[in-house]
């Protein structure tokens, strides 16, 4: 088996179980089973498909399974070091993100309506303390954040980067999207995951997206306190509603204009946080790539000063030993982690087993079955 295949393999060994156990917790949740937790049953089934599921077995099944020390798969997931701007920048994405996710949803909501889809509806909460407003964002949003990015922004989008950058993306946003076994949240969850995936591609840091998904949540959890208690912080998209029902024409305009807006704001924070991320980090191996040069060429210099040779040096090196240098700068300051430099900076052609197609195949027929009957029973 080559060595990529082995990554993907693993990656989906890991994964496969994720699916199957949330698809079993779900369905018993659904039926009743976890009647007898009362109150607090949500939560604790919440709580351990989020760490015990998502995140304990994408870092420590990956790592036994690859022989890799656990701060070697942080590393490879993307968890690297960024700065206190790039945070804020992501704070702003996960802003825009919530407010387009709005428009995206609503979209996709009136065509399942149209096939006569009928949503669930929400139980309406007399009182909303503020201490359940904390609960609800640590179980809603913190550990959503962490545990569902780490499997798959971190391990399923790094682990299937040997099909390709695009490929990855896709499969990974799919699965995130199809992984929330509803159809109800699959269409904006997979837009969204392809938004992230593309983020952390480009910023080479999964600390954005966890950032952005995090915002995202906790934004929606805070509307919700703010509805019950009636502080007032969904007016804008009160106000929209109201446009779109009294003045159809002005609304679709006004709303045309506002989702550009917001995506040309996106645009430019990408880009933000791009230069204030992995460019950043090229930069700084540019400077010691062009100190170990400089350090070299000044060397040479008095060498030759010393054999009586007045001559101007420039730095010479072969292709494998920049390369080398190259690489090993690279894993020093962060910008590639050991595990890339061994799996995915291997020069050998990939092409995916029988196995590992067949692991992929079981995960999108299940995650994807399970999508398709919320469809039906809603129709039903």
């Amino acid at each position: 088996m080559s060595i990529k295949n082995k990554l993907t393999r693993s990656v989906l060994y890991c994964y496969l179980p994720i699916v199957v156990l949330f698809a079993v917790l779900r369905m018993l949740s659904t039926f009743g089973v976890f009647s007898f937790l009362g109150k607090t049953g949500s939560y604790i089934i919440n709580a351990f498909i989020q760490i015990g599921l998502l995140f304990t077995v994408s870092v420590f099944l990956f790592s036994f399974l690859q022989k890799n020390k656990i701060k070697d798969t942080f590393n490879f997931y993307g968890y690297r070091k960024m700065s206190f701007k790039a945070v804020l920048i992501s704070v702003l994405i996960g802003i825009i993100i919530y407010v387009l996710n709005i428009f995206v949803a609503s979209f996709f909501n009136n065509i399942l309506s149209l096939f006569g889809y009928k949503f669930q509806s929400s139980s309406i909460l007399k009182s909303y303390p503020v201490w359940l407003l904390f609960v609800n964002i640590f179980i809603t949003a913190v550990l959503p954040a962490v545990c569902e990015e780490t499997a798959h922004r971190g391990m399923l989008l790094k682990g299937l980067s040997p099909l390709g950058r695009k490929k990855a993306i896709i499969i990974s946003a799919i699965l995130f999207g199809l992984l929330h076994m509803n159809i109800e949240q699959f269409f904006y969850a997979t837009i969204i995951g392809v938004v992230l995936g593309y983020i952390s591609t480009v910023c080479e840091t999964i600390y954005p997206a966890i950032i952005i998904h995090f915002m995202n949540n906790a934004i929606s959890v805070f509307m919700g306190f703010s509805q019950v208690n009636n502080l007032g912080f969904d007016f804008l998209f009160t106000w929209i509603n109201n446009s779109l029902v009294n003045n159809p024409v002005l609304g679709f305009i006004f709303m045309l204009l506002f989702i550009s807006l917001l995506l040309i704001s996106l645009k430019y924070l990408i880009k933000l946080l791009f230069k204030n991320t992995s460019f950043k980090r090229m930069s700084k191996l540019q400077e010691e790539l062009f100190k170990v040069f400089a350090r070299e060429a000044y060397l040479r210099e008095l060498e030759d000063m010393a054999n009586g040779k007045i001559t101007q040096n420039v730095a010479t090196i072969s292709f494998e030993d920049f390369d080398k240098l190259y690489k090993s700068k690279s894993i020093d300051i962060g910008q590639i982690s050991q595990i890339e430099n061994q799996y995915l900076y291997n020069n050998e052609m990939y092409k995916m087993d029988k196995v590992t197609k067949i692991l992929l195949i079981a995960v999108f027929l299940l995650s994807g079955m399970i999508t398709f009957f919320t469809f039906i029973w809603g129709i039903l």
